[in-house]
């Protein structure tokens, strides 16, 4: 049987609340009155997410008994957040496993160190969005706003695997000191996506801002509209890169759709930043 945990926001609280504790491996073993328990922090407050929430177990599509356990490990609950939840920070935060649907907008840090599972956001996201990310899939219906997959301040690393799909747009400094991994952007993105990136791929469809790739020593971003680039990238070539049709396969896979995207673009390829060596790559799409 499947079980959903689906929690109902009581009311928009007055002040920005951490809420670390909710993902699906915390969750998992506990009765509905231990669920309404789980600590959370308002400001310099402990509260108990039954100040925030309404909680309901449902197993196979009926209503399971208060003091129902959950499943097994390997076969976790669906955690499903309902209302408005853009003060409730860290939501998802190293997550390993499960999947985790958030049916509104949410606020900073979601999905950040996370490791695995799903986390899906049906509403717009706030800054750090998955940042020091090792594994695991975010997509976001809406927006995100900056450092999407970044490194936290002092931190030479930032995303280290997994995928981040957003359908709208997202802010600056997108991917920043990124080590592995996909970011794709289905809009605009704010200005130098991927700095100082090490590794991984970013994607952008829409509009990009400027000093895309600024210190970046390796990695790939992929443009698909045009933007004038730093002149320490130099240009290559013009070619058909094998990689793109498989990427365009594996997003439609995940349901994440390119607009206007052909698997036969063409792109220029540019390598830089020369000041860190010349190994990254940017790519600008040649046809529409």
């Amino acid at each position: 049987m499947k079980t959903e945990i689906t929690l109902r926001l009581k009311e928009q609280p007055s002040i920005p609340v951490e809420a670390e504790s909710i993902n699906p491996e915390n969750l998992k073993g506990k009765s509905l009155k231990e669920i309404y328990h789980l600590p959370l922090w308002s400001g310099n407050r402990r509260q108990k997410l039954e100040d925030y929430f309404e909680v309901e177990i449902t197993e196979s599509g009926g209503e399971a008994e208060e003091a129902k356990v959950l499943q097994s490990e390997d076969n976790l609950a669906k955690v499903v957040l309902a209302g408005d939840l853009s003060r409730f920070k860290r939501l998802g935060q190293g997550m390993a496993a499960g999947e985790m649907e958030i049916r509104g907008s949410v606020g900073f840090h979601a999905g950040a160190s996370m490791r695995g599972g799903v986390l899906r956001i049906k509403g717009n996201a706030a800054d750090w969005l998955g940042a020091h990310m090792e594994g695991g899939q975010i997509m976001v219906e809406g927006s995100a706003g900056h450092f999407v997959g970044a490194a936290y301040r002092g931190k030479t690393q930032g995303m280290s695997g997994g995928t981040i799909l957003i359908r709208g747009s997202a802010g600056q400094m997108t991917g920043s000191r990124m080590r592995r991994g996909l970011i794709a952007v289905g809009g605009d993105c704010g200005d130098v996506p991927g700095f100082k990136m090490l590794a991984g791929t970013i994607l952008i469809s829409g509009a990009c801002g400027i000093r895309a790739g600024a210190n970046m020593r390796r990695g790939t971003i992929v443009l698909l509209q045009p933007t004038r680039l730093l002149p320490s990238f130099y240009y290559n070539c013009c070619y058909r890169p094998v990689f793109w049709g498989i990427l365009v396969q594996e997003l439609r896979q995940k349901g994440f759709e390119l607009p206007h995207a052909d698997q036969d673009f063409s792109f220029q390829r540019f390598s830089g930043d020369a000041n860190e060596g010349g190994k990254g790559e940017i790519l600008i799409c040649q046809s529409n």
